[in-house]
């Protein structure tokens, strides 16, 4: 009996024994292949693609090399822009895992530059008895579930095209058209040949030795050496002979060429400083760097598309991981009316200065010119630095747009000193002053310093006289007796000093540098226009507008879609009003009837000189104004100002600009 007893509980510890080391064993086991699991996991969010070959399978490492793991990895998650990654909810499929192959089921997902995606992913773990060790069986479908066998992940992008700018009748004034590319067959022209045609080219055997020695060219492609606009015939006639080729090439083109540029510039390759300074560009990108065309950039610019898909060995898709539709940029339309544009630049092209139309009773910007200009496709192509530099040396200043910035008004600004005289209680428009000689001063204290006038009239001037002569000495002698304070409230009401809210931009007007009026001599040459005065073309137009509108100042606007908003309200009563067209009517019909009466209107306006000297004792560049509208219309609003008039009859030669334009751009209708 107690032998058996011996043998059962021998038995007994055999069996626990043999329990516990099986137990054992496979927590041992299972262990293993846990942490295989999670240093893969972990490995891979975190990006350390060399730990993960170290520790795949032998089999996996004689198959695949180490860059196809790594490289492949880095490669197509640079492509994609993948900022995180995880792999989660791994659960073990028990009825397709074996003791010796376990397979782990989850969910794998990474958020890219394109979009996040999840996909289901199978992680399967070998057992090497040899090593005693867990192994991943790694294939591409870790790097991105689908990926198996031979198949590959394509990138596919498209581009929509950029926004149109098109003035008030849908007419393009920007559009993607077409330029020319001069350039030769690699393999059919050699270095010496291709630099032996600098002269022709008109670049440097340098930058034809660099085009030469690209990388990315080979045999039987086209390499471009130069571009432009258009070429010429004789340039085309000579390229063929050379063994050049001449061919069309997709680019921004403007139907206005120089009658445009400051108003809507152009557009080149976005730059680094570019791009840093936007959150939509992108390299490549082309992008606005003047004007209209870089106020309106982002609303321009198209919206890129593509198909990121697994494609198979024929290049199919198979599946896609994320698209997306190109998008074409916004039409920009305009209130420019593109004929008048066009004249206005036509007729002054060769001077100096600036030209604005408005439309009075919505404040619409029917033209904005500003001459000299370049052509936008001097700065497209490549405009070289002498070039460049003699156009910031001329002193017609054509890279600078003038319509929108403040200058001297001269005697344009009577109209609104006028508006101040009247807006003042007690001033008595008909009230005369007797005005003599050429010349005038309050007193002694001004020294040397007198008040001129050009139109020496003696007798009674009334206000209507005043502007229609466009007397200095009563318009010196009635801001005087309102003194300063009024002159600058009185301006101060009229918008000078704000700051326009406008869809373009327009720089803010000044009654003095530093907003007062202290000297006496300061005070009556800014009643006539001169002084430290500065006003740009576009808000002195606009209040123009309001004298002929009925009282109110629109905010200048030149998108079709912009409100109409007024930016002073009532500038004068109704009877001032009439009263001041009456005696702009008569500026026209008393002192420029040979210049400026036509048939078919009756042309109403101021017309003003503005002098640029250094002292008084010297004479100095003259610059003449005219500012005006057809009162059987009154539906444009029309400045302009042109620089160096003093030989070329003062402001008479701007007055007969204005009747110049008007006469044109009648015979188009």
């Amino acid at each position: 009996m107690k032998k058996w007893i011996g043998i059962i509980i021998g038995g007994i510890v055999v069996l626990g024994a043999g329990a516990f080391l099986l137990i054992n064993y496979t927590n041992i086991f299972q262990a293993g292949e846990e942490a295989a699991l999670d240093d893969y996991i972990s490995q891979y969010e975190a990006g350390d693609y060399e730990e993960i070959y170290e520790s795949l399978h032998n089999d996996r490492q004689e198959r695949y090399a180490p860059e196809e793991v790594t490289e492949r990895y880095e490669k197509l998650y640079e492509d994609l822009g993948v900022e995180a990654r995880s792999i989660d909810g791994l659960e073990l499929n028990e009825d397709q895992s074996t003791d010796e192959n376990r397979l782990y089921e989850g969910d794998w997902t990474v958020e890219t530059a394109y979009g996040e995606v999840t996909r289901d992913i199978v992680i399967s773990l070998l057992y090497d008895e040899a090593e005693n060790a867990w192994h991943v069986e790694w294939t591409p479908d870790m790097i991105i579930p689908g990926l198996n066998g031979n198949r590959t992940l394509d990138f596919n992008f498209t581009s929509g095209v950029r926004g149109e700018i098109q003035d008030q009748s849908g007419e393009p004034l920007a559009f993607n058209g077409r330029k020319e590319v001069v350039g030769f067959t690699a393999g059919e022209m050699s270095e010496d040949e291709l630099t032996d045609l600098a002269d022709v080219l008109e670049v440097s055997e340098e930058s034809l030795e660099n085009t030469f020695n690209q990388e990315w060219i080979g045999d039987g492609m086209f390499v471009p050496v130069k571009e432009a606009h258009r070429f010429s015939d004789k340039e085309k006639s000579e390229f063929n002979y050379e063994g050049l080729q001449v061919r069309e090439q997709p680019s921004r083109e403007y139907a206005l060429d120089e009658a445009t540029f400051h108003l809507i510039g152009y557009v080149g390759a976005a730059s680094a400083e570019d791009i840093e300074a936007s959150d939509y560009l992108a390299a490549g990108d082309m992008t606005g760097k003047r004007g209209l065309e870089s106020l309106y950039d982002e609303r321009l610019q198209p919206s890129g598309g593509y198909e990121i898909a697994i494609a198979d060995v024929n290049g199919d898709a198979v599946d896609t991981l994320f698209s997306e539709e190109a998008e074409d940029g916004s039409d920009v339309v305009l209130t420019i009316d593109g004929d008048l544009q066009e004249i206005i630049h036509g007729e002054l092209e060769e001077d100096s200065g600036a030209s604005v139309a408005l439309a009075p009773d919505t404040g619409d910007i029917l033209a904005a010119a500003s001459y000299p200009a370049p052509s936008p496709y001097d700065f497209m192509f490549g405009i070289t630095q002498e070039e460049l530099d003699e156009l910031e040396e001329d002193e017609e200043n054509p890279l600078l747009g003038k319509f929108n910035r403040a200058t001297s008004p001269g005697s344009t600004q009577k109209i609104l000193s006028a508006l101040v005289a009247l807006n003042t209680e007690g001033f008595d428009r008909d009230a005369t002053r007797t005005i003599t000689g050429s010349s005038w001063q309050a007193d002694e204290s001004w020294g040397g310093y007198t008040v001129n006038r050009y139109h020496v009239e003696d007798g009674e001037f009334d206000l209507s006289r005043a502007i229609t002569s466009s007397d200095n000495i009563y318009f010196a002698q009635t801001m005087l007796d309102l003194g300063a304070d009024r002159f600058v409230e009185g301006m101060e009401a009229l918008g000078i000093g704000e700051e326009y809210d406008s869809d373009y931009p327009i720089y803010t007007s000044q009654v003095s540098n530093d907003g007062t009026i202290e000297s006496e001599i300061l005070l009556a040459d800014s009643a006539y226009g001169q002084g430290e005065l500065l006003i740009s073309p576009l808000q002195i137009t606009a209040i123009y507008s309001g004298v002929v509108n009925g009282g109110d100042v629109y905010v200048p606007r030149i998108l079709a879609d912009s409100e109409a908003e007024v930016q002073v309200e009532g500038i004068a009563d109704e009877d001032d009003l009439i009263y001041l067209e009456d005696a702009m009517r008569s500026v026209v019909t008393d002192y420029h009837a040979d210049d400026m009466e036509r048939d078919y209107a009756s042309f109403a306006g101021k017309t003003g000189t503005s002098e640029n000297k250094m002292s008084q004792d010297t004479r100095g560049s003259e610059t003449g104004w005219f500012i005006g509208y057809d009162q059987d219309e009154k539906d444009m609003m029309l400045s302009l100002y042109v620089e160096d008039v003093e030989d070329r009859g003062m402001s008479e030669y701007s007055a007969q600009k204005f009747a110049d334009i008007h006469d044109a751009y009648r015979d188009l209708e």
